[in-house]
């Protein structure tokens, strides 16, 4: 594109924006013509015939709008693609998606070229229908505001707003909101959450929304509870149990009197595979208020025992008898021949064999774990392998953590006693953690004979941020996938990292694809 044969119109009432903005572009090698009211740009549209017109919405004489709709009608210049710029969301009648623009104050220049260039290279009715009409910072215009302009105009299309590595999606027809969706959760649930941000942008792309309607209630009504659950919320939080909670049933599911709230027996269910506030709170099919409100209700009647990590450290059970249980029928449901498992294997890989002997020895602060040899003293092997450690679940199964210090060359090994394995725990140290190379080889070689969870673990001293990043750099894992610190001296971390590796063996996506094998 050659900026010097392309002319722009600037039209707007303030001084400052023309200087700023006509400067911008000239350095850039544009031409620039610049007005200072509606009546001026019109006729100098008409006389000129420019390839972009820039306006502000807001200007004297003949509004922005106003010009708009009239050049428009306009053979001469009914292709003149424009870019509005405003302090809200305008809609504007004749407004052409994908060559037309919007943008909501306040204006960043870079983010201004990209859209002069979007619109000088699309010009014509022809642009694609998918373009966005819309989009700005939520720091700018809230989510509330911009729903309710999406509904009072019965736009249809796709909201999608980001912030950080978040994604959100927000689906509209007729003014009214289908569905959301964010990082796996839908409805309700997940509309709640993006109306709590306040920093990230936005982006409203027009087209055909054929999804199944999943939200019910008309839009005003659920702008009214989304904000209403998020002052209910702030104003209550320091009664609800902290997120990183453990939580234990004090009760059988079955001895809950009938007629109670079904989140309250969503959770008592829920509770066998997540006993982590942060996980059931995720993994619940109700809003988060819902659930934070009910665990508050719950701990109070003595349903329910919430437990910070450390304090379990005292607790006479680890699991519950019922989460014991439903660990082993998930392990059995793994394997063809379930009625020759005895045991399963966890596999703990790591390039030190100090810090298995350290890991192992925190895992005996756990009730049921027992040491099958020495992890301290001067009889303690500074290469553990095999059977370190044993917990025994209800019924008889035992789950052995199977140490495999050193990672190379071990592949016959890995081979041999993978034939049980339901799960995969890798450990390092500050030295270990320069080189993450061995390890992510040996939990690629394994994964690709069993699909097992994985536990992620850093156990050495003086890591910070920026080498907790780089250490899921290097192993490439996903957003979604812990890291554990596991600080030296710090033993509650152990009961954490355990139960997340534990609710991992029974989710329904290991389950499901065990029974593919077998049926196979």
């Amino acid at each position: 594109m050659n900026n010097k044969r392309t002319l722009i119109l600037l039209a707007f009432r303030n001084d400052d924006d023309i200087k700023t903005i006509s400067g911008y572009l000239s350095g850039l090698g544009f031409g620039v013509s610049t007005v200072k009211d509606g009546a001026r740009a019109l006729e100098l549209a008409i006389e000129l015939v420019p390839s972009l017109i820039i306006a502000d919405t807001e200007l004297p004489v003949i509004s922005g709008e106003k010009m708009f709709q009239i050049l428009r009608n306009n053979p001469h210049t009914s292709t003149i693609p424009f870019l509005f710029i405003s302090r809200g969301i305008s809609d504007i009648r004749g407004f052409r998606t994908g060559v037309d623009i919007f943008l909501v104050r306040p204006i960043n220049m870079e983010e201004l070229y990209g859209r002069i260039r979007q619109s000088l290279l699309v010009k014509g009715p022809e642009a694609a229908a998918s373009s966005k009409e819309i989009e700005g910072k939520l720091s700018h215009m809230s989510l509330p505001d911009i729903l309710q302009f999406l509904h009072l105009n019965n736009k249809e299309g796709e909201l999608r707003v980001t912030s950080g590595d978040s994604c959100g999606r927000v689906f509209v027809k007729g003014g009214q909101i289908c569905n959301a969706m964010l990082d796996g959760v839908e409805k309700e649930k997940a509309l709640f959450r993006l109306l709590q941000w306040n920093d990230g942008k936005f982006e409203f792309t027009p087209k055909t929304v054929s999804i199944t309607k999943k939200i019910t209630a008309s839009t005003g009504n659920l702008l009214m509870e989304g904000m209403r659950q998020m002052d209910e919320f702030r104003k209550r939080q320091d009664q609800f149990p902290d997120r990183n909670s453990l939580i234990k049933p004090r009760i059988a599911p079955e001895a809950l009197p009938k007629g109670l709230l079904p989140v309250v027996y969503e959770i008592m269910e829920l509770l066998k595979t997540y006993p982590k506030v942060e996980e059931l709170v995720e993994h619940s099919a109700f809003t988060d208020l819902d659930v934070y409100q009910t665990l508050a209700s719950m701990i109070a009647k003595g349903l329910i025992e919430a437990h910070k990590p450390e304090a379990l450290k005292n607790h006479a059970e680890f699991l519950t008898q019922d989460q014991m249980i439903s660990i082993r029928e998930k392990i059995m449901s793994r394997f063809a021949d379930a009625s020759e498992l005895n045991s399963a294997n966890i596999f703990l890989l790591s390039n030190s064999g100090d810090e298995i002997n350290s890991f192992v020895r925190r895992c005996l602060s756990i009730p049921g774990f027992s040491s099958v040899r020495k992890t301290s003293g001067p009889y303690a092997s500074a290469e553990p392998l095999g059977t370190v450690a044993r917990f025994r679940l209800y019924g008889g199964m035992e789950l052995n953590l199977f140490s495999v210090p050193s990672v190379r060359n071990m592949g016959p090994l890995w081979k041999a006693f993978s034939r049980n394995i339901i799960g995969l725990i890798l450990l390092w140290d500050h030295e270990g953690g320069k080189d993450l190379k061995e390890l992510s080889g040996a939990r690629k070689e394994i994964l690709s004979q069993r699909r097992v969870p994985v536990s992620y673990i850093y156990a050495g001293k003086g890591a910070g941020a920026e080498d907790m990043a780089s250490y899921r750099q290097a192993l490439n894992l996903r957003p979604d996938e812990p890291l554990f610190k596991l600080d030296p001296g710090e033993d509650g971390m152990i009961f954490e990292i355990l139960y997340s590796l534990f609710g991992s063996l029974i989710k329904d996506d290991y389950a499901a694809a065990a029974q593919r094998r077998k049926e196979a």
